[in-house]
């Protein structure tokens, strides 16, 4: 939500005193007509808590292994969060390298091209008794709640259901979130780091390879893969996310041989 980028940039920095917290939700308010606080913002995704003197997010206090996660993935009839829609989400929550809930639905739609039928297996008879968009968005709202918000390539997931809530008119996501394909660059050797190039080469069994459930499933093993090799210096879940975006040294380049005399 753009209203509320100031204050988690902010947030991202480090605690916030409350006079300065109070100030950005002032400005906020200008825009928005709802009474902002921690529980709204908590509702939105946000993670935030507070002590005597400050407000800060969680995720810089929580120990990286010990956080909750919700490793999600979505099925769409189409590439354009605008044009198409969201035909099947699924997620896991995972802490401490178990899967603790698990979230699987369809989500009606009236048209899917013969495409996505090949890649996914999903037929149009699927979605006939499946929920709206609607319902489904809500049911996972709450599932999701303020936990971070993972996925393999998490720009469009994330994003795609950001703009999908907005569509059916509610607020966009706050959340946290962490990329499975940014942090596997930094941890896991391998000639690729797609979600089907990982199953295979981490021998991932976790159903068929196109579908939510299976691929949020799927995203959890390579994130748990990835816990192994973590600098020791990442010890928050804030210090994870960053590590996860920072650069990925490029590989060097085999010197050429000395010319033969």
């Amino acid at each position: 939500m753009e209203i509320f980028q100031s204050l988690v940039s902010k947030l991202e920095k480090g605690a916030l005193p409350k006079d300065e917290f109070i100030l950005c939700i002032k400005r906020a308010k200008k825009n928005h007509e709802l009474d902002i606080d921690l529980e709204l913002l908590n509702f939105y995704g946000l993670p935030v808590a507070e002590d005597e003197k400050e407000i800060f997010l969680k995720t810089q206090k929580n120990s990286f292994q010990d956080e909750v996660y919700c490793i999600v993935d979505i099925e769409t009839n189409g590439s354009s969060p605008v044009k198409n829609q969201i035909i099947e989400i699924g997620a896991v929550k995972y802490k401490n390298g178990e899967i603790v809930a698990k979230f699987e639905s369809y989500v009606y739609a009236d048209f899917i091209p013969e495409s996505i039928v090949r890649l996914t297996n999903i037929e149009q008879s699927d979605l006939k008794d499946a929920p709206s968009l609607k319902k489904v968005l809500h049911d996972f709202k709450l599932f999701l709640g303020n936990t971070v918000f993972v996925a393999h390539n998490v720009k469009f997931d994330y994003g795609f259901i950001s703009k999908s809530l907005k569509t059916v008119g509610v607020d966009e996501l706050l959340n946290r979130k962490l990329c499975t394909v940014d942090l596997s660059r930094k941890t896991i050797k391998a000639e690729r780091h797609g979600l089907g190039f990982l199953r295979e080469h981490l021998s991932i069994d976790a159903g068929n390879h196109h579908r939510a459930y299976s691929d949020a499933l799927s995203a959890a093993k390579v994130l748990d893969e990835c816990f192994k090799n973590i600098p020791e210096h990442v010890k928050s879940t804030e210090e994870l996310i960053k590590f996860s975006m920072g650069s990925t040294p490029k590989k060097k380049k085999k010197p050429k041989e000395a010319l033969k005399q």
